[in-house]
């Protein structure tokens, strides 16, 4: 075997190992349980209807707001950032206008709706304002079948 053949097998070996990465990292981050339960997530579906969607809609896309929902919100900084981050970042300014006016509750289980409409799967913990996962390592961009109807999928 000659140099070139040997430098074409070793990138073609790297490849398939950097696939295989990143398919199981893929895989695991979107069957980790998040740092939300699922009551949690079911309060935050009212409390952001009632406080979010007339700026964010009620599909999370925006409409005029920033998107809370899909690859482009995980992909943003609010995707990069911890839950803890995201979560002062809304508490701090949000709803528009009326900034830190709600419970600190319903502010965690907005944060907890926002992760599961991204494809988060709630585990056993609640979540805490010091939560300190990576949105993005948690949640996949992808919402659930169903999720928007209440009649999630998974």
């Amino acid at each position: 075997m000659n140099a070139h053949e040997k430098n074409a097998l070793l990138i073609a070996v790297l490849a398939i190992a950097a696939s295989d990465i990143w398919t199981n990292n893929a895989v695991a981050q979107s069957n980790n349980p998040a740092p939300f339960t699922q009551a949690q997530a079911d309060a935050g579906r009212q409390s952001y209807l009632t406080n979010c969607a007339s700026c964010h809609n009620e599909d999370l896309s925006g409409k005029g707001a920033p998107a809370l929902a899909g690859k482009a919100f995980i992909k943003s900084n609010f995707g990069q950032a911890t839950v803890a981050e995201l979560y002062g970042f809304i508490q701090k300014s949000m709803p528009y206008g009326d900034s830190d006016s709600l419970a600190t509750e319903s502010y965690l289980s907005i944060v907890a709706f926002i992760l599961e409409a991204n494809g988060a799967n709630p585990g056993d913990q609640s979540l805490t304002p010091a939560a300190s996962v990576r949105v993005s390592e948690i949640a996949t961009g992808d919402m659930p079948a169903g999720f928007l109807s209440g009649a999630k999928s998974k």
